[in-house]
């Protein structure tokens, strides 16, 4: 197993380095130091052809302003603030609106710096830390909080990404990765064939801002219905009031247990990702409005390229729903993690 580095030129100042880590399988991760952005998990299919399954940019430039977020820590809170207003305590305080009325992936803080970075390599994994310090009033959150995310790769195909946060004052954190997964291998297909499963019954209705209303809907008998193993695309375009208010899928579904599992799977390519989590909820996002800039290997981004598995607490929306998951006050510590884990059927 092996690490290395490549620097890629300046940003605001600052070196902007990408790390790859390769396990002894040939399975590769590259991250950057700037917002701890996956630009590559390369894994092979069915065949031994090895091939990148996220989505990534081919001019490394457009991660400056990284429009959709591809592949980066996503904080100081992953997700939608309702109209970007929220209570602590005895304090008020209000956010950018970033996402028409609504606060949106606490405005792209975390995305948008650069980590300090140290790499390991132990007997059973590799891996590199990532550490960020958010000022006290950045963004408009409250406290000084001090981030530290683990990327760690091991000889079983499985991927870590582990969370760590402590603060000085009582404030909200709530962290995810936002890779946009595509199993067909350097995006070959679109996403709406793979077939998607999760261990959730209930998901959260939206309103026409995708914020939370408060209510838990059902999933069995509905398009959200993936407790059972479905392409993606089976009933995407349904005529159903959920749906068309996101264009797709851009929900919270609610895990069943503590331990929450989500996979998806590409027969064709005979590559499958399981993923497990002890965050609360995933936001499944079905890609469905593609940004501009040309993604890896001159591909061009359509609706539906790739899908988002958001794991993490729930958004907080009206009259603060869902807000209670994600307080975190000092002595306290902030714990998540979620595993990828990649493999193959013949």
């Amino acid at each position: 197993m092996i690490i290395n580095n490549k620097k890629l030129g300046l940003f605001e100042g600052k070196e902007l380095v990408e790390y790859t880590m390769k396990n002894d399988n040939g399975i590769e991760v590259s991250i950057l130091n700037l917002g701890g952005i996956i630009t590559k998990i390369i894994v092979p299919d069915k065949n031994g052809n090895f091939e990148n399954v996220v989505l990534a940019y081919e001019d490394y430039n457009k991660y400056f302003t990284n429009e959709s977020c591809y592949g980066a820590v996503i904080g100081r809170f992953a997700g939608r603030i309702y109209r970007g207003k929220l209570n602590l305590g005895n304090e008020s305080y209000k956010f950018k609106l970033n996402n028409g009325q609504n606060h949106l992936h606490g405005a792209g803080e975390f995305n948008n710096a650069i980590w300090s970075v140290n790499s390991f390599i132990k007997e059973n994994n590799i891996g590199i830390v990532l550490e960020y310090t958010s000022k006290d009033g950045s963004e408009g959150y409250p406290g000084e909080v001090k981030v530290k995310v683990t990327y760690a790769l091991n000889n079983d195909n499985e991927l870590d990404f582990i969370v760590n946060g402590t603060t000085d004052k009582t404030t909200v954190l709530n962290i995810t990765n936002h890779s946009y997964f595509n199993l067909s291998g350097d995006y070959k297909r679109d996403v709406l064939n793979q077939k998607l499963k999760i261990s959730a019954k209930e998901f959260s209705e939206i309103d026409d801002g995708i914020t939370g209303t408060g209510v838990l809907l059902k999933a069995k008998n509905t398009p959200f219905d993936f407790y059972e193993e479905k392409a993606i695309g089976k009933d995407i375009n349904e005529n159903y009031e959920q749906l068309k208010l996101a264009n797709g899928y851009d929900h919270p579904f609610i895990f069943d247990d503590e331990i929450g599992k989500v996979s998806l799977k590409d027969e064709e390519s005979g590559r499958v990702l399981d993923v497990t989590t002890n965050n609360p909820v995933v936001v499944i996002y079905a890609m469905n409005y593609p940004t501009e800039p040309t993604l890896y290997k001159g591909v061009k981004p359509t609706k539906h390229l790739g899908i988002c598995f958001e794991t993490q607490n729930s958004p907080i929306g009206k009259d603060e729903w869902g807000k209670e998951s994600s307080i975190l006050n000092p002595n306290e510590e902030y714990y998540r993690y979620t595993t990828y884990k990649f493999t193959i059927i013949k």
